[in-house]
């Protein structure tokens, strides 16, 4: 008989649940504590999938727009205002203004609105991806491995 791999007692029917993000083979007891995913596990079968998989996730995320620093330096120059002038209207240091309108610092979504609204430019862009489009390396299910990223050595006897 096997034993439930959470509290250990040995049952005669297990079920594979996702218990706080782990996949666990459990008794009925410890599967409510979660969600079950497949079963019955009698003698040495899973049965049917009671669980639908879940469906791809389309991911919409915001970036700074490229070349963010010319857009502020057009802008800034169109409006008639120096490094100084912006970065007192943006409560930001006017050092901070000089590298973000050269590119060597990129400023996080939320300051990159607050640029947005005081010049009226458009520097954050949607970005769309879909979450597992099965192009990706790695396993059949999509998802990167240690095997991805590890080259083995073969040891000749």
């Amino acid at each position: 008989m096997p034993n439930c791999e959470m509290c250990g007692r040995r049952v005669e029917v297990l079920k594979r649940a996702k218990i706080e993000g782990a996949v666990l083979d459990v008794c009925d007891d410890c599967a409510a504590k979660g969600e079950v995913i497949r079963t019955p596990y009698v003698g040495g079968q899973w049965g049917v999938r009671t669980v639908q998989p879940a469906r791809e996730k389309v991911v919409v995320e915001y970036e700074v727009a490229a070349g963010f620093g010319k857009i502020i330096h057009d802008a800034r120059k169109e409006r008639e205002w120096d490094v100084k002038k912006l970065s007192l209207v943006l409560h930001a240091k006017e050092s901070l203004m000089h590298k973000i309108e050269a590119g060597k610092i990129k400023p996080d979504l939320s300051f990159a609105q607050r640029i947005e609204h005081a010049l009226g430019v458009k520097l954050v862009e949607k970005v769309v991806e879909d979450e597992d489009d099965g192009k990706s390396a790695g396993s059949g299910r999509g998802g990167m491995t240690l095997a991805d990223f590890v080259k083995v050595k073969k040891v000749k006897k």
